[in-house]
């Protein structure tokens, strides 16, 4: 089984991918962006692909929903939500004290934005966590550090100077398991829908709402995104409680679609517990 996720080694994204396929014999790839790893997966290179798609404190990785509505193919087949702990990584020998620029992904420098406020330096952006450490490293210097976790303290050498940077205790990633053909489980008990309204008018979206509430199906997560057709037009993400073979979801996606408003499922699966 081939599997693919955001590197380098370190990433937060390759800890979600080991613990999820944890005891399975498993060919890990390494791919430099989130749509890289999800194109990988179109192309039939991998055939699971793990990628972030929400922070508690952030929210959504906009990079991962508009890869996932770009490709109709993609499906999702599982969520991991990993506890998120910042830490400030340097090389042996550095102080905080000493530290003028921190480097990392944007969204662990915004996680972040408190401390590095505070300490009076200046965030720098990297593609992933892991690939700031490893720079860090490589560099040598003891004026800046990377934002990171544990796991690439260990790989690149680093130190941990200080830990729960985070500027909310409760900081946790959700992580999706994409796969090209759709394979629901008979258990799921929640879905991923994305909703295309098929004209823009007052009440439109409360119209398709009020259908999930007129079913009793609870919705955990509504997003919009722009249709990148015109401006002013957007998509619909939304998390329903309730597995795609849900008779009240196939209620509801049939009811939608007799207005005319286009819904595809973009994954049904089980409700992760946080690791």
């Amino acid at each position: 089984m081939r599997v693919g996720y955001l590197g380098p080694r370190g990433t937060f994204s390759e800890e979600a991918s080991l613990r999820y396929f944890e005891g399975q014999d498993v060919d890990y790839h390494m791919y430099p962006s989130i749509l890289d790893v999800l194109d990988a997966v179109q192309e039939q290179e991998i055939d699971f692909g793990v990628v972030p798609i929400e922070n508690s404190i952030e929210g959504s990785v906009t990079m991962t929903l508009d890869g996932l509505s770009k490709d109709p193919d993609l499906f999702i087949v599982a969520e991991v939500v990993l506890p998120i702990e910042q830490n400030l990584l340097a090389n042996v020998g550095t102080l905080v004290s000493d530290i003028r620029e921190i480097w990392s992904h944007p969204q662990a420098l915004a996680q972040c934005r408190d401390f590095i406020r505070g300490l009076g330096a200046r965030g720098k952006a990297w593609d992933s966590t892991a690939s700031a450490a490893a720079e860090v490293a490589a560099s040598g210097r003891k004026d800046v550090g990377a934002i990171g976790n544990s796991w690439a303290a260990k790989k690149f050498g680093l130190v941990i100077l200080q830990s729960n940077l985070q500027d909310a205790s409760e900081n946790h990633t959700r992580f999706v398991v994409v796969r090209r053909e759709e394979k629901a489980l008979s258990d799921a008990d929640k879905s991923m829908l994305l909703v295309t309204l098929n004209e823009e008018r007052a009440g439109a979206l409360v119209h398709v709402l009020n259908v999930f509430a007129a079913l009793n199906l609870n919705l955990t997560r509504l997003e919009s995104r722009p249709t990148r057709k015109k401006l002013g037009t957007y998509q619909f993400f939304i998390d329903v409680e309730a597995g795609w073979q849900h008779d009240h979801l196939q209620k509801a996606i049939s009811v939608i679609g007799t207005f005319g408003h286009q819904v595809r499922v973009l994954g049904s699966y089980r409700k992760s517990k946080k690791i």
